[in-house]
């Protein structure tokens, strides 16, 4: 009896952990749907199980009425297959996931994929600084200090509309559904 509590307890701080350092997507998330509200569908590249609570935490972010469609990767040889993947399913803009291995902001992973998508007219987002310079559009969260950072010159998607910088297959698919949260569907990039 005591092993179980004793279980129950280590995976209730476990969880805790995991809740607490997952990113606040809040402001990415309120300067994209003041920027593009017509965009309700968002894709992002990350290993799904590694991430599950970042992508859980923009998924409550963006709210209910949002889509999320994540590219399953687990290596870096994936991208443009990941890319191709969320280009296809005619996902909006790409939010990379901070704390991903292989496609977190600045990675080699994120470059290509977000190079990719530019070229095929889908935008993409982060959360640091770094971000930018790899190729997405705009930048706010916990990585610039709740700052919303624009890129000065946008690669491949000349169409998109940016924020102003004074605001601060199925097969083998997953579908979650949460009231009050955005539906999110987990594909593998293959």
């Amino acid at each position: 009896m005591n092993r179980i509590s004793t279980s129950l307890g280590m995976a209730a701080v476990v969880l805790v952990g995991l809740t607490l350092s997952a990113e606040d997507f809040q402001p990415l998330m309120k300067t994209t749907q003041s920027t593009w509200p017509e965009k309700q569908h968002i894709g992002v590249i990350c290993n799904y199980r590694a991430n599950e609570a970042q992508v859980l935490a923009l998924a409550k972010a963006a709210g209910e009425g949002t889509h999320i469609t994540v590219a399953d990767t687990r290596v870096a040889d994936q991208a443009n297959a990941a890319a191709n993947l969320l280009a296809n399913r005619k996902t909006d803009f790409v939010v990379l996931m901070p704390g991903d291995r292989l496609f977190r902001d600045g990675s080699f992973g994120a470059t290509l994929a977000v190079k990719h998508l530019a070229r095929r007219g889908v935008p993409s987002i982060g959360t640091t600084a770094v971000a930018l310079k790899q190729g997405a559009v705009f930048s706010v969260g916990d990585g610039t200090d709740g700052q919303v950072l624009v890129t000065s010159r946008p690669i491949g998607t000349v169409d998109v509309i940016l924020p102003d910088r004074a605001m601060t297959s199925q097969k083998g698919s997953l579908v979650l559904q949460r009231k009050g949260m955005a539906t999110i569907a987990v594909h593998k990039a293959e």
